[in-house]
């Protein structure tokens, strides 16, 4: 009676790498408690004398996916606080314009910024100013240097009306700027890593024929849990998060039926939550071509889909991936977190127990037939 739960995008073991800025930003997927809720709920139905004897295991796939190869370092949340400015006169002019722009955009507001740019600029590359700066103490340079840019500012933007000081005016964009980097830094590393592991799966799953390292162990994990069953007729149940789902529908569809050592694998029951499958199998992104078997070729039962109109990364498939069952599962409503809200609750599980009970049915020793896709 074997179950397998195949994981989504930005999911990391720890120790992995962007396993702290994950785990920082969602917590990622609770494996163990995913396991635990599987034992508790589904695995009963499966096997009522012995459901600690139920295979429920995983396909871990987060190592294979994308990583920063710097660190990060593009990331907004990881700027440091700037340095001293260098003696001008140690700069040349193209890297004495750009801090000279930065110094003055500080100071001004950006419907003042075209004027800005032009008086850093001009100021920068004056030979007459760096002369100037020559014959002063490197403590007055900047100070010479800002008046000469800010004299260069058009009429218009050196008005007479009330204006912050340059420096109070630095001071507040360096507060706005610490208090917007507490609300990205969660975000800067979570959604890289996220399109990371779409792009990788996307260009790295290789073909059918020579399957990527992604659909390989994807490819292993349904051949573990096949060779788990105890007897033919025993019900194979596949549990999918998010991007899961695109990888076991490709391998339903593509990898398992080229696959010399997958002869038999059989998904009774695939149900695929917070999935986006709809929403690939449109686009074109799914590997099976437009118009797949709805129960590719036998290797599939029933698919349940489990979406919420508040998981926003959660998308319908019935009547678009073909054989898919929708069901839109009632969440908390908390956009943020409800996109991982279904593997925390026990009401889904239950639920879970329920379908397969319907479509998958207890262990009886023989071949259950396909589902009519009704």
């Amino acid at each position: 009676m074997p179950v397998l739960f195949v994981h989504g995008v930005a999911v990391r073991e720890e120790g992995d790498l962007g396993w702290e800025d994950l785990h920082r930003a969602t917590r990622g997927v609770d494996w163990p408690g995913v396991q635990r809720l599987l034992r508790e709920h589904v695995a009963p139905g499966l096997n009522p004398d012995a459901p600690d004897a139920v295979h429920v295991e995983r396909v871990y796939w987060g190592d294979l996916g994308a990583h920063f190869t710097q660190g990060g370092q593009f990331r907004a949340a990881r700027e440091r606080e700037v340095a001293p400015e260098p003696d001008p006169l140690a700069l040349d002019g193209d890297a004495l314009g750009e801090v000279l722009e930065r110094r003055l955009r500080a100071a001004h507001p950006v419907s003042e910024w075209p004027g800005v740019i032009h008086a850093a600029w001009g100021a920068a590359r004056d030979g007459t100013v760096r002369a100037l700066l020559a014959d002063l103490p490197p403590a007055e340079r900047w100070d010479v240097l800002d008046a000469a840019a800010q004299a260069r500012l058009p009429i218009r933007t050196r008005r007479l009306e009330p204006h912050l000081p340059p420096g109070l005016m630095r001071a507040r964009r360096r507060n706005v700027k610490r208090a917007l980097q507490e609300v990205r830094r969660p975000l800067e590393a979570f959604v890289p890593l996220f399109l990371g592991d779409v792009l990788a799966y996307l260009n790295g799953r290789g073909t059918p024929e020579h399957p990527g390292p992604i659909p390989q162990r994807v490819l292993a994990g349904l051949r573990a849990a096949h060779a788990a069953r105890t007897h033919p007729g025993e019900p194979l149940v596949v549990l999918t998060h998010s991007m899961g789902g695109q990888l076991i529908f490709d391998a339903l569809h593509a990898f398992l039926p080229a696959d010399p050592d997958g002869a038999g694998v059989r998904v009774d029951f695939w149900c695929a939550c917070g999935s986006q499958v709809g929403a690939f199998h449109e686009l074109g992104f799914t590997l099976g071509g437009p118009h797949p078997a709805p129960h590719a070729g036998g290797r599939l039962g029933y698919f349940w889909n489990v979406w919420a109109y508040t998981d926003l990364l959660s998308f319908r498939a019935q009547g678009i991936a073909p054989g898919a069952h929708d069901t839109a599962f009632p969440l908390s409503g908390l956009v943020r977190s409800d996109h991982l809200a279904y593997l925390l609750q026990p009401d889904f599980y239950r639920t879970l127990a329920a379908k397969v009970a319907v479509h998958a049915g207890p262990p009886d020793g023989a071949d259950r037939p396909l589902e009519s896709g009704a």
